[in-house]
Formats: C-alpha cells, structure tokens, sequence
C-alpha cells in the first residue's frame, strides 16, 4: 500500500512538471520595428485576470514566462509608457513545451503636446553580457555638437579635444559601428545627436570582431530622423595668439525618403602649436641634458558620402566612401650638453619633418532577415582602402658648439624619407539563427588580405625597405541561451595568419580564441556578468620598419621585422545596480578585472656599445598581468547628470634581460563629468581627469590632471554657442613624462604645451525641411521619457 501511495505521489508531481509550459516573444515598435526595453509583461489566468507572473523585456525586447499550466487558461498583456497596453492569447498546442507568440507590435498613445510638463532629463542604462547600453538624454544631446561630442559624455569611454582619439578603459584599439555597420571616428562628426538613440560600449568583444579589437562602440540611431532633408553646419576656434591656434568646421547634409536616405559630409581643422621639451639621461659616466622646442603646424580633412536602402523590413544595404586627408610640419630645435667623465660638450640638432597621408575607403553592406518575428538574419560587409599619398620626409643638420654656445662646426644637411603604399580588403560574413526560442546560434568567417610597401631613404646610410603581405582568414561560432534570470554565450573565434616580409618565408600563425559571457539577472535593478575573453595584436608596420634614423644625433631609431604577435587573455566580473528613482537615480557598475599578456611589444632603449649613443627597437618583451578594480557611476540628482569612471589596478612586468627590471606597481584613472541644465536655456558642464602613473616597458609615463569648464547656450533658430575653458589653474598645459630606471640606465623626459590661457568657442546650427513623418512618433516619445515628461493620464 505504502508503495502505492509514493507511486500516485511521483505521478501526480511529474504531471505537473510536464504540464508546465515555457511562453516566450518579443515586444516590438508597431512602426520601427525596433525592439522595446522594459516592458511589462504579465501572465493572465483567465477568465478573472489574476496574474500568475510578471516580468520586464531585455534590452532586445524579449520575455519568457515560466508559470503556465496547460490545465488552465491564459493571455499575455503588455504594457509600456506612451503605448497602448496590448493582449495576446496564448494557445497551447499538444505535444509542445515551448510557445512561442513570435514579435508583438504595440503603438503609441496619441496626446497634445501642450498639456506636457518638462522636468529635468532622464538616464538610462541597460545590461548584457557582452555590453552596456546607455540611453542619450535629452541634457547630453543639447550639450554636444556632433556625434563624437555625444561619445565624451559616456562612461569608460575617453575622448580627447585636440588629437580626437578614442580610448576605452585606457586601451586604443577601437572599432567604431553605426547601426552595425563598421564606421571610422570621422563618420561619427557628421551625426547630429538628436540622430543617436543609444550607445552600446562592448568591453568583452566576440568571435564576431577581428581578434585585435579591444573593444566597439555601436552607436544605435534612430531610423526614424533619416526622413527629410536636413543639415548641421559647426565651426570651432581655439585662439591662442597669432601663432597659436587651432580651428575645425565642418558640413553635413542627409536626405531621406521612405525607402532610401543620401548623406554628404566635409570636415577639416588646421592648427599650429609649440612644445617645450626637456631630458635628462645618465648611463655609467655619461650625463646629457637636453632642452628644445617643436613647433608643429597641422592640416586635415575629411569627405564621406554614402547611402543607405531599405526597400522593405527584410533588406538593409549601406554604401559608403570616405576620403581622409592629413599633412604636418615639426621643426625641432634641440640643444644637447653632454657630460663625460668630468668633460663637457654641446651639441644642437635642428630638423625639419613634412608628413603626408590620404586615402580612400570603400565599404558596402547587406543585411537580409528572413522574418519580422525573430533575429534570424546574415549580413555581408567588404571595406577596402587604398592610400593615395603617403610620406614622410626629414632634413636635419647637427651642429657642434664650443662651450660659449657658439658655433664651431656644422655637418652637412642630410634627410631621410619614406614612401608608404598601403592597400587592404576585408570581407566578413555573420549568419545568425534563434531556435527553440530561448537559444541563438551566432557563425561567420572573414577574410582580410593587407599589402603594405615602405620605400626608405637615407643621405647617411643604406637600409632595405619593408614590403609586409599579411593574408588572414578566421572562422567563428558561437551559441547563446536565455535563461529565466540570464543568459549566457560560449564561443571560439580561429584566426590563421600568413605573414610574409621582405620576401622571407611565410611564417604561419594560428591562434585558437575562446571566449565565454555571461549575465545573472538577481533582479530587474541588479545583474552581474562574467567575461572571458582573449585577443591577438600584431605588430604594426613602422615596428616592422628596418629603416634606421639618424636624425636624433644620440639616439639611433629603427623597426624590428622579427616582431612576433602579442596576446592578451582578459576576465572580468561586473555588477551592476540600479538605485532610486525620479529625482535620484542611476546605475553603479563595480568590476573585478585581470588580464595576463604575452609576448609583450615594447620600445627597449639600450647603450650602443659604451659610447654617448643609444638605439631604440621594437622587442617581444617578457610576460606580465594587470589586475584592479573598476567603478562606473552614471547617475542623476533632480536636473544633475553625473557620469565617472574610476580605475585602480597593479600592473605587473616580467625581468627582460638586462633591460627590464621585474616590475610592480599600482596605478589609477579618474574620469567625471558633470552636466546641469540652467535658466533661459544654459546648460553647465565639467570634465575631470586624473591618472596615475603607467609601466609600458622599461618607461614608467605620467600625464597632469587634466580640467574642463563649459557653458552652452541653445537659440530657437536650432543652433547653440559653446565656451570651453581648458585647465584654467594649469602652470604647464597638458604636461606629461615617462622616466626609465633599470640600474643600468636612467632617463627622464619631459613634455608640455606652451600656452598660457586655453579655451575654445564652438557654434554649431541644424536644419531641417519638410514635414515630418509619422514614424518619428516614437522618437519624440523617447524624447519625452528621456527628459521626464509628464503625460496628462
């Protein structure tokens, strides 16, 4: 009996398992299509609506329901502010676990305009395993100019105002995407910010992206703003002195009808600025003080043209062709006293550098979706540059002088010169299969083939020219679930490079790349996620260089095409969390990273067989490890908008010979930004950057804290002036030194800008003609959630 009783038990217990039912769907915008992020979705029990679950859409819009039970009657209800609250029945089907209600289409509410109240600017953060997604307020987009304005206002992400480069968490290698679409940062200046929706910044990047990428940043737009013509026009002034200075402009015109959209942009900037320098260097009974000048005189300029197709919801296809130009000229005036065993002389080099570089970029790209109700898709991307002038020439005379600094003897003008073909193509496919409903099946393969061709030129010596053909082809695959509280990807990326340089024999790489990320969802305001993640950098072409300078009269420089690849193996665990609510809000992200590196590629600078003259090369460099931790705060105090990263960590280097000491050392970065709407339509902004000192080889390099203050003011005609006043309580301007100590050789360099007082003045206007589209409801909706509008219902 007893025996019978523990059977009808386990029967009645498995019959409820079993009964259970799996619904899952995507919450999508009726016009856009665009998925929709926290959302409501409940589990109706029919026929008295009690709800028997309750849960909010990913960042990719989907949900999956766990608590149907198929002896009972159910429908799904979905709700999201300014949208209509939409039902779907669910209809279980015999035989079938998993139900799927494919993409549900939910429009937005309609409501006047005039009864709407503004109060402040909303932020908002979102979280996947490989990526952070941050939301543009209202607040960022008014306070920026462009595009690559938009991207210094989010977190981990470091843009700098003369240079513009891009760093992410300190690293440089950055792919820049639109939409998907792989864009260079030049792109980025002809977006205006009422264009960018959201900013998605993948620190963890998969088998999807080259292995030498740090990190991308996908800058999600709104399809919507594409409809009409429109146009931004910037300039920008940086005024020093006559001799001092910097200006940038730029022009964008986009045109766009239902189907198809056409943009045309130009940008440019020149400047001139002045540099004082300075370097200590002792080594045995050798002792030289250097002082000397640069000024460097700097032109560039930008085309892209382009357009984007969209015939239906199925097919996507991008053409784009850049131009990027770029010249400079540095004139170097050094003075060099050298002590040697108690004698002293002086030495002055003077020389002149004209760089030139340009070249044209193609890229095409397809995308096809087989359906509207999953991400089941592939896209095909080719981009293929060519350089069209590319050289590098320097005439320099070096001049000795007699102890009262006049001159005794002069050598003879002398130059050096090199001449850079580049040509490149890549091409990449990427297929993706959701199945089951709870999984994706990601694989793609790329190929990329790169000729490079550098024709040297010395009055002082012979030296061979480098001719580099690197071929490479990889294969990817990768599978992802979602889970109830999560969802997790596990993938490889197979990299096969054939390098061959100055005709030698190829020499094969093959480098197998595993990478895992996952996310746990604890609840809708705290998730944590687990990275893993390894990457491959190859050395670049002036490392590869044989070419030897002679310009420094003291110091020899040249390449090293014996350079082998560099790897990296890189963990991460972030938590982040979502506090308060209304006026005090936001996200903070605390992370634990370690990432080991071998086969480090570092600039060694050595003694040439004990005389007053050194040589720097290129070297694979002995192993080590960074490990720290990382905090993001993005938060917002009734109008305030705050973002900061801070990083601290311990850097490790292994003994290299004689050259490199076996080194710890612990090191930080800081970086904030605060922004604040003011009365009559000001807006207040400040940037904050600290960073701690930094091992790259043997030199141990520091840079002063740098500081911003702005104000911007926005006019009804569209258009905006900006102040910007740069570390106004700097004695030296963007100052920074690197010291190398190895017991054998010390060296300090220093570095600074010589200005007095910096600030810029920036006027940005846009445009726009014709009426305005109905699917742009949606995002002036946005809008209106971004900047915490309240809706008269």
């Amino acid at each position: 009996m007893k025996y019978k009783i523990i059977l009808v038990l386990f029967c009645l217990l498995t019959g409820n398992v079993f009964a259970r039912k799996v619904i899952t769907g995507t919450v999508v915008e009726n016009e856009s299509k665009k998925p929709v992020d926290a959302a409501q979705v409940d589990l109706l029990q029919l026929p008295d609506s009690v709800v028997a679950e309750s849960i909010f859409t990913n960042t990719e819009g989907s949900f999956n329901l766990f608590k149907a039970d198929t002896t009972k009657n159910y429908c799904v209800r979905i709700k999201f502010r300014f949208y209509k609250t939409e039902t779907v029945p669910v209809v279980f089907k015999p035989g079938v676990r998993i139900i799927s209600l494919g993409a549900v289409e939910i429009q937005p509410t309609s409501f006047n305009l005039k009864e709407i109240t503004v109060n402040g600017s909303k932020i908002k953060v979102s979280e996947l395993p490989d990526r952070t997604i941050y939301g543009i307020s209202t607040d960022m987009k008014k306070t920026s100019t462009d595009g690559l304005d938009v991207l210094r206002k989010v977190p981990t992400v470091q843009v700098d105002y003369f240079n513009e480069n891009i760093t992410v968490e300190g690293k440089s290698n950055i792919k820049i995407e639109v939409d998907g679409i792989s864009r260079d940062k030049s792109y980025l200046k002809k977006l205006h910010p009422s264009q960018i929706d959201k900013m998605e910044v993948i620190t963890s990047p998969t088998g999807k992206y080259d292995a030498d990428v740090d990190a991308v940043i996908n800058i999600i737009t709104n399809k919507e703003a594409r409809y009409g013509l429109k146009g931004t026009v910037n300039a920008m002034l940086f005024p020093n002195s006559w001799d001092k200075y910097m200006a940038r402009g730029g022009v964008s015109l986009d045109y766009g009808l239902k189907k198809i959209s056409y943009s045309v942009s130009a940008n440019g900037g020149v400047g001139q600025f002045d540099f004082i320098n300075s370097m200590t260097r002792r080594a045995g009974t050798s002792l030289l003080q250097r002082d000397g000048t640069t000024n460097s005189q700097f032109g560039n300029g930008n085309v892209n043209a382009g357009f984007i197709y969209d015939p239906d919801d199925f097919n996507n296809l991008s053409v784009n062709l850049t131009y990027n130009g770029n010249g400079s000229t540095s004139k170097n005036n050094q003075f060099n006293s050298i002590s040697e065993n108690n004698i002293r002389s002086l030495n002055q080099t003077t020389n002149t550098s004209n760089n030139v570089s340009s070249g044209l970029n193609t890229s095409v790209y397809y995308k096809h979706r087989f359906d509207k109700k999953t991400e089941h898709a592939y896209e095909i991307e080719t981009n293929v540059y060519t350089s069209l002038k590319n050289n590098n020439t320097t005439d320099f005379t070096n001049i000795i002088l007699n102890l009262d600094s006049t001159e005794l003897m002069r050598s003879p003008l002398q130059q050096e010169a090199n001449d850079i073909t580049s040509r490149s193509v890549n091409t990449r496919a990427n297929y993706t299969l959701p199945f089951d409903s709870v999984y994706t099946f990601n694989t793609g393969v790329s190929a990329n083939y790169s000729y490079n061709y550098i024709h040297n030129v010395s009055s002082r010596s012979n030296t061979p020219n480098l001719t580099y053909n690197d071929l490479r082809g990889s294969l990817y695959a990768e599978l992802g679930k979602t889970f109830k509280k999560g969802n997790a990807k596990i993938g490889a990326r197979l990299e096969v490079a054939d390098v061959m340089i100055n005709s030698s024999t190829p020499s094969t790489y093959v480098s197998p790349l595993p990478y895992v990320n996952g996310q746990y969802k604890f609840n809708d305001g705290n998730t944590l996620k687990l990275n893993y993640s390894s990457r491959v950098f190859r050395p670049s072409n002036s490392q590869l260089n044989p070419f030897v300078s002679y310009v420094d009269s003291l110091t020899e420089s040249k390449g090293n095409p014996l350079l082998k690849p560099a790897y990296r193996h890189n963990f991460q665990l972030t938590n982040s969390i979502k506090f308060g609510k209304n006026k005090f809000s936001g996200t903070i992200s605390p992370q634990l990273f370690f990432e080991y590196r071998s086969g480090l590629i570092q600039t060694i600078t050595k003694q040439k067989d004990n005389t007053n003259t050194f040589v720097k090369v290129p070297e694979n460099i002995s192993n080590g490890y960074e490990t720290g931790l990382n905090l993001s705060v993005y938060a917002q105090v009734f109008t305030v908008i705050l973002n900061s990263n801070v990083r601290y960590y311990r850097s490790h280097t292994d003994k290299y010979q004689d050259q490199i000491k076996a080194i710890d050392r612990n090191s930080w970065s800081w970086n904030s930004q605060v922004m604040c709407p003011l009365p009559k339509d000001f807006r207040f902004f400040a940037v904050l950057s600290l960073n701690g000192p930094m091992i790259n080889g043997q030199e141990v390099s520091q840079s002063a804290p740098f500081n911003l203050f702005g104000i911007s003011k926005q006019f009804k005609n569209n258009s905006s002036l900006t102040f910007l006043a740069f570390n106004p309580f700097a004695s030296k301007n963007f100052y920074s030194r690197s010291t190398i100590d190895n017991g054998t050789l010390y060296q300090r360099s220093e570095s600074y800008m010589d200005l007095k007082r910096v600030f810029m003045i920036n006027y940005s206007i846009n445009f726009k003609v014709g009426k305005d589209v109905n699917v742009q409801k949606r995002t002036q909706e946005q809008n209106m959630e971004d900047s915490g509008i309240k809706l008269p219902f």
